[in-house]
């Protein structure tokens, strides 16, 4: 009763909503999983909502949706007209909800559930969510059931899939794109890319990795199954120590964190705050997001030498020796400087090198380094004999400000524009775009359509292309707006990171040896971060060599768009701008490509929330009181991912 009726805040607290309720549980069965202690031993935190008093008030306005299940109102009466008094104990008060409880499910009364002050706060915790979970497993099964008997397919556990029947399951097959090869058809090197792309489509079609059973979990090349994050003690320890253990979001974005993540807030003083704009997953995913940009490069702009001494960790006193450096010199430094070499040597050796007149690379031998070298990427100097890449170019103009470009150079290399969307969806959004397309077959440039970059390997029309790239553009990547949710929200987030990992791993099986890759985007964008690029590409062995301001690119003057149905009716340049972007904060990061001949880890997959995070959230598009209203929402949200 106490949980039912909390006491209001005090007028100076902020009123800050908590984790909504499960869904069809009464308020006092979340009390018994959440944060709430008994008066005598906890404080409400400052701004601290009291969500079932919220609840009462909103329900005399809210009309129960008549598919749900019968006997939740009966037991919400039941709970609410309890009659117990604000002075009773919290031991005979939670043994009178449960006495009714078994009354509703016909079972008998159990023992009164006592609990001593003086008992420590972590058993007392261990208990009453092993109580909980029993109890949200007990009304999932029955929601489950009633949704099947009204028709409703909505996955909540591991319904229709029989562990014993793998042969049916190897069977199965998801959809891909028309013509692609089968895996089993591409070279093993070229395949890691591609199975990280069908894990996620394998977790998206089972409604959860988490919640499908073993034989369910496909198996990959290797012929295990696909691991994935699970709760960990860490991640528990930093639930309870923050009193969110009832809260699904944030639980999720803790099974996303990496183990060295973790002990790093553990060892912190972080805490989520109640009074803030950003609901508690975001910011304990926008604080993980801050722990890992601190290892990476500054995501404003960064010369050759800047960048190079925080690749190999090199302090100030080289910075002089390095800036001092001829173009020449300092292309031998950057690429073939190891750790065991003392630097100074290595610098001694260079003034010795001559100049290749026939590479590119090796022009204006004698010009200051850092500034040649930065020249040399923004006038896009690149090799002219190579063929060029674009990737994601939705109106193509920027592929053909590229073609206009090496033209006037007398580059002898072709250039293969592509684009993510099928000719007849880009003839919808931009009427030009055929004229776009004969342009550049004009210029002998090959236009390919309905092109994934993060499968490469498998798509027919890039069989026999190995090591055939020396330069690829993809510019303002995005993984795609999905309404109700910011794209710096954890729940959609997960997207933008692993198109960049799966993009850079692709990439490996067309890109030749010191082949350039430059990714434009802006440094303040919170859906494909600055540090998912670099993260990535340096996964993938594409070394970070500058990062210089997109407005001093010689590629700079074409028609930017959103790549999605706006361009209909408006583009970027007619006045609107995205949140938190201005163009002086538009960046080109610019890498290379030096295998190492070693072993790589796999890319880098983030999981996307279970349907079951998705149905207990109370973030962005999931905040809706009803649970059929929830549960159309996640199957929403599953089917456009």
């Amino acid at each position: 009763n106490h949980a039912a009726y909390p006491p209001r805040p005090s007028a100076n607290q902020a009123f800050r909503p908590r984790p909504s309720p499960a869904p069809g549980l009464p308020p006092w069965r979340d009390a018994i999983g959440s944060s709430w202690k008994p008066a005598a031993t906890r404080r409400f935190r400052p701004g601290e909502r009291q969500e079932s008093e919220v609840q009462m008030e909103d329900d005399a306005d809210f009309e129960k949706d008549p598919d749900e299940e019968e006997g939740f109102g009966e037991a919400k009466a039941r709970n609410d007209n309890g009659g117990l008094g604000d002075d009773d104990d919290f031991g005979a008060a939670l043994a009178l909800l449960e006495k009714r409880n078994a009354e509703l499910d016909g079972a008998a009364s159990p023992e009164p559930y006592a609990v001593d002050e003086e008992e420590p706060q972590e058993a007392f915790a261990e208990d009453v969510d092993q109580f909980r979970n029993e109890e949200e497993a007990e009304v999932g099964e029955d929601e489950q059931d009633q949704f099947r008997a009204d028709g409703e397919d909505y996955e909540l556990g591991q319904e229709g899939f029989d562990d014993g029947d793998e042969e049916a399951i190897a069977a199965e097959e998801l959809a891909t794109r028309e013509g692609d090869l089968a895996v089993d058809e591409i070279p093993e090197e070229h395949r890691e890319a591609v199975e990280g792309n069908l894990v996620l489509k394998r977790a998206l079609s089972s409604g959860s990795l988490l919640e499908a059973p073993e034989a369910k979990r496909r198996k990959l090349a290797n012929g295990k199954a696909q691991e994935v994050p699970q709760d960990s003690p860490g991640a528990l320890r930093l639930l309870t120590r923050w009193q969110l253990r009832a809260d699904h979001a944030t639980q999720y974005v803790l099974r996303s964190a990496t183990p060295e993540e973790l002990d790093g807030l553990i060892k912190s003083e972080f805490m989520p705050r109640d009074a803030h704009k950003k609901s508690y997953s975001e910011q304990v995913a926008d604080e993980l997001i801050r722990m890992r940009e601190r290892r990476c490069p500054p995501g404003g702009v960064l010369d050759v030498v800047s960048s190079f001494r925080h690749r190999w960790k090199l302090d100030s006193s080289q910075d002089q020796l390095l800036r001092g450096l001829d173009h020449c010199s300092l292309q031998h430094v950057v690429s073939e400087y190891e750790p065991s070499r003392p630097l100074s040597e290595l610098a001694e050796e260079a003034t010795e090198k001559f100049p290749d007149e026939d590479k590119t690379s090796d022009a204006a031998p004698g010009k200051p380094g850092p500034v040649a070298f930065g020249r040399f990427h923004r006038l896009e100097l690149l090799d002219p004999f190579a063929d060029a890449l674009v990737i994601g170019d939705a109106n193509l103009t920027f592929s053909v400000q590229l073609s206009l470009h090496r033209e006037a150079l007398f580059h002898s290399g072709r250039i293969y524009a592509t684009t993510f969307e099928k000719l007849e969806t880009l003839r919808e959004r931009y009427t030009e775009i055929d004229k776009t397309v004969e342009q550049l077959q004009e210029k002998r440039a090959e236009v390919l359509h309905n092109v994934d970059c993060t499968r490469l390997a498998v798509d027919p029309r890039f069989q026999g292309m190995e090591e055939k790239f020396g330069a690829v553009y993809y510019n303002f990547p995005h993984a795609g707006v999905v309404r109700g949710f910011f794209d710096g929200h954890p729940f959609v987030r997960w997207r933008h990171e692993n198109l960049m990992h799966l993009f850079f791993r692709a990439l490996r099986c067309v890109v030749k040896e010191g082949g350039s890759v430059k990714v434009a985007s802006n440094s303040g964008a919170t859906g494909v971060r600055f540090s998912d690029i670099i993260e990535a590409a340096k996964a993938s062995e594409f070394v970070h060599v500058e990062t210089f301001p997109f407005l001093d690119w010689q590629l700079r003057d074409y028609r930017r768009s959103y790549g999605d149905k706006r361009d209909e009716l408006k583009r970027p340049e007619d006045g609107e701008v995205y949140n938190a972007q201005r163009a002086n904060s538009d960046m080109v990061y610019c890498f290379r490509y030096q295998p190492s001949g070693a072993t790589l880890m796999k890319p880098r997959v983030s999981f996307p929330p279970t349907k079951q995070d998705l149905l207990h959230a109370n973030e962005g598009k999931m905040s809706h009181p009803g649970t059929l209203a929830r549960k159309r929402r996640g199957d929403e949200l599953y089917e456009l991912f």
